[in-house]
């Protein structure tokens, strides 16, 4: 596993521990605490990002689906675009409609999901070399073809922010 990848994974998994220790101490009430109909709850945030971390493993390992990745198709604007919206919590919808948290399964559940999808990604990565670092393996819906350190740069920014956007459901909830 090349350093850059291996650091942001390893980034992501403290990240995730983290938030584990952070929702221990909730009560069922503040885990489904939905301060309007049309907003989500802390259990759908951990859905949606489940979602997209399993999306984005099912991309990496789907060989037909990365040699459709056309080249022609980045778009250094369009990413930093996403990334600059997630850092500065930009109001926006999800861009792929299969990306929306229905509410129908247990947090014991997601964290399982979310388990064996980093266990998958972990075994995934650690195969990329120098020569396969720059290949495309993940697309995004408005940012386009990515490689593995932008994908998991994506990742990465998307749990920060969804981490902001748990903690304001938390405070909404008091």
């Amino acid at each position: 596993m090349l350093a850059d990848i291996q650091e942001t994974f390893d980034s992501l998994g403290k990240k995730y521990g983290k938030l584990l220790q952070h929702l221990n101490p909730l009560s069922d009430d503040v885990l489904y605490f939905k301060a309007q109909a049309d907003k989500w709850s802390i259990v759908e945030v951990i859905e949606h990002l489940v979602m997209a971390e399993e999306n984005m493993l099912a991309q990496l390992t789907d060989v037909t689906s990365a040699q459709t990745l056309d080249p022609q198709d980045r778009s250094a604007k369009n990413y930093h675009i996403v990334i600059k919206v997630m850092t500065k919590d930009i109001p926006v919808d999800v861009p792929d409609e299969s990306m929306e948290p229905h509410g129908q399964i247990s947090l014991a559940e997601l964290l399982v999901r979310w388990d064996d999808i980093r266990k998958k990604t972990r075994a995934y990565i650690s195969r990329i070399d120098s020569e396969k670092a720059g290949d495309l393996v993940y697309r995004h819906p408005f940012a386009g073809p990515l490689d593995m350190a932008e994908t998991l740069r994506f990742i990465d920014v998307h749990f920060d922010n969804h981490m902001r956007h748990i903690d304001r459901i938390i405070a909404a909830g008091r």
